[in-house]
């Protein structure tokens, strides 16, 4: 059966603007559906067409993009089809029986399963599996096949992921190839998660590669896996090679798509559990000592009542526009804990619903809810509720902008004019800061902004998307060309209300308990407006660096400055922290590391200004900084060299890459030649 393909084609990533393709034309954009024709393309492709294997396209950087020939693991129109299968070849058909009687022994203290995917599969549709009971009647699963022979059926799942990042809409192989991570910082982010890759690479050779735990026997029996992979279908032996080496394994798991297309990988599950999480606001000059301090109370925080584990999750989410007379900026602080899942814990309703049968386009079954939902928020008013969305969700829904929050600073900032100060409402006595009493100098002022701010609200429609609308307040309130000092100064404040009140709302005070993935996928994928043509990038630094307080004090003095200037940032910077990962060229890379990602709508000027401040600075030799390899990364191979060692990890990592590749150059691209992710 021929590869689907397409030519001359547009080609654009999720959160590039709807309405320009990030690369208008590209060479060729195909998609296999099997391991078979993966083999076939790298095999059979000119020597001067370049390879480059894409999933969701939710990538930030250019990682993903090829010189000429893209190869869509899943198409993200879902047109053709993905390659999304759960796959049953190896667990458990090959897998070392010696090692799953080891699993077996350890269930009583630390059970686990594991999960064979294709590369095309999503985050979303995986947690939504793994979440089903599986029958242990049928021999084909691991459940079944434990249950058969070793007279033990508890092994049916449900199941989970040890640990996600913020959001499931990326493919799982895309996330963990780029070192995706969430804010769990008592254990290592996703990739860790993975235990063997199949890869294939320069030539069509592919590569059954292992990762090797000196606790525990081999995964794959050797005779099995060369009965699967070594047939005349797949180029017969000589063109098979299973690799058991850790520095070839921690080489693959994080390297941006350079070793060529990972076709499948094998995870481990742990037993579906709940988590407890906790929000509340706090000022960013409070907290922002705390953070080194890695055995304080930003990460022991007391548990909750009914609630027995340790604290494993920590976020920061910092507002960097200020307010109380620039003095203080809001931040968000979100905390977790485990529980364990029993039948009346929410979230499976809401974040995957029914299952709707076999979709022969995602190669999996479909599930109601899973990638079609609001993020998981609890109705703290109507707790008989499960699950409502939040206002900016709402907004977000329906391509408006949050007219409730214009509607309220117009109504504060009109009953402070009509009362001569006498009634200051609450977000202007937090921005003020003085009660309102130093802005009665102001009123006049006041009465040119109440007319800007009607005229933001009238400009909005159902197409108007949120970004745009952005635009045109801070335009209108930050306009550095205004005469009048005083209505440059009303605006400013109109402009840090409206910041204040989005804020709070987005990080308001909240305790609820849900399903791990249900709180950990943070998405909500019914927005269609305010995740559009954004840029975002996400810096690394250890949690106990001091040079992590001074990179957010910066870009607030940054933002505080260019607001003066006619310019904004509108988006977040949110810290999250994770163990060290094992991968050679993972971000994480510390004790514990912080990761700091500053996202931003490129409709509004200010926001890529800020953007690149951010990179310039954690660029700078001695501020230590690390990019992460799936946003915004424009480094060249000196920071990367100086970053990674090109005769420490780097050098091993080169050294796999030669490998695997043979020095072939099918998967280089401008990207990985930029970065020095190249045989040298």
């Amino acid at each position: 059966m021929p590869i689907p393909e397409k030519t001359n084609a547009p080609w654009t990533r999720k959160h590039n603007d709807p309405r320009i393709p990030h690369i208008p034309q590209v060479p060729r954009i195909v998609y296999p559906t099997s391991l078979e024709q993966l083999i076939e393309l790298c095999r059979d492709h000119p020597s001067d067409q370049r390879l480059r294997a894409a999933g969701s396209h939710w990538a930030l950087s250019e990682a993903a993009v090829s010189d000429h020939t893209f190869i869509e693991t899943h198409d993200p129109r879902e047109l053709q089809q993905a390659m999304g299968r759960t796959l049953t070849n190896v667990v458990p058909k090959c897998l070392n029986r010696d090692y799953v009687e080891r699993m077996v022994q350890l269930g009583a203290e630390t059970k686990w399963s594991l999960v064979h995917v294709e590369s095309g599969k999503r985050i979303y549709q995986l947690y939504a599996e793994l979440d089903q009971l599986t029958d242990v009647g049928d021999p084909d699963t691991l459940a079944g096949f434990i249950d058969d022979h070793f007279d033990d059926p508890g092994w049916g799942g449900p199941w989970g992921f040890q640990t996600l990042g913020g959001a499931g809409g990326q493919t799982v192989v895309g996330a963990l190839n780029t070192g995706t991570h969430g804010g769990d910082f008592d254990r290592p982010p996703v990739a860790d998660s993975v235990l063997a890759l199949h890869v294939v690479s320069d030539g069509g050779k592919h590569y059954w590669i292992e990762a090797v735990d000196p606790d525990l026997p081999q995964l794959t029996d050797d005779f099995m896996m060369s009965l699967e992979f070594g047939t005349n279908e797949l180029g017969g032996q000589d063109n098979f090679e299973l690799i058991r080496d850790n520095d070839v394994f921690n080489a693959v798991l994080v390297s941006a798509g350079r070793f060529g297309v990972i076709y499948s990988v094998v995870l481990k599950a742990v037993p579906q559990y709940a988590l407890h999480e906790k929000r509340r606001l706090h000022l960013w000059q409070d907290v922002k000592s705390q953070i080194a301090d890695l055995d304080g109370p930003l990460y022991a925080d007391r548990p909750p009542p009914g609630v027995e584990s340790q604290q494993r999750f920590l976020q920061v989410a910092v507002s960097l526009t200020t307010h109380f007379n620039f003095q203080r900026n809001l931040v968000g602080i979100t905390k977790r804990w485990d529980l364990p899942a029993v039948a009346s814990t929410p979230g499976q309703a809401e974040r995957v619903g029914d299952n709707e049968g076999f979709d022969p386009v995602i190669q999996a079954p479909r599930f109601s809810k899973a990638g079609r939902a609001h993020s998981y928020t609890p109705d703290p008013d109507h707790p008989e509720q499960t699950s409502a969305p939040s206002m900016l969700e709402k907004a977000c829904a329906d391509a408006s902008f949050v007219k409730g929050i214009i509607s309220q600073v117009i109504s504060e900032i009109e009953e402070f004019v009509q009362t001569n100060g006498a009634v200051v409402g609450p977000a202007i006595a937090a921005v003020a800061a003085i009660g309102g009493g130093g802005l009665l100098l102001l009123f006049a002022a006041f009465l040119a902004i109440l007319v800007l701010l009607r005229e933001i609200l009238d400009a909005i429609n159902d197409d108007t998307r949120f970004g745009e609308v952005m635009e045109q307040a801070k335009n209108k309130l930050l306009d550095p060309d205004n005469p009048d000092a005083a209505e440059r100064a009303a605006g400013l404040f109109a402009w840090q209300l409206i910041f204040y009140l989005a804020f709070q709302s987005q990080q308001s005070e909240r305790d609820y308990n849900a399903l791990s993935y249900a709180v950990m996928d943070q998405k909500d994928y019914l927005n269609i407006s305010c995740e559009v043509n954004v840029e975002s990038v996400e810096v690394f630094f250890s949690a106990a660096d001091s040079r992590l307080i001074a990179f957010i004090d910066q870009l607030i003095a940054f933002e505080m400055q260019q607001e003066f200037e006619g310019k904004a940032f509108v988006g977040y910077a949110s810290l999250r922290f994770t163990e060290p990962t094992r991968a050679l060229i993972g971000m994480q890379r510390h004790q514990v590391s912080c990761s700091v990602e500053i996202a931003c709508l490129k409709d509004v000027s200010g926001g890529q200004e800020l953007i690149d401040f951010a990179v310039r600075w954690a660029s700078n030799p001695n501020n230590g900084g690390i990019l992460h390899w799936g946003q915004y990364n424009p480094w060249t191979e000196v920071e990367v060299e100086r970053t990674y060692g090109p005769s420490g990890d780097l050098a091993t990592w080169r050294d796999a890459l030669q490998r695997i590749t043979g020095g072939g150059d099918a998967f280089s691209s401008e990207f990985s030649r930029r970065t020095g992710l190249e045989v040298i």
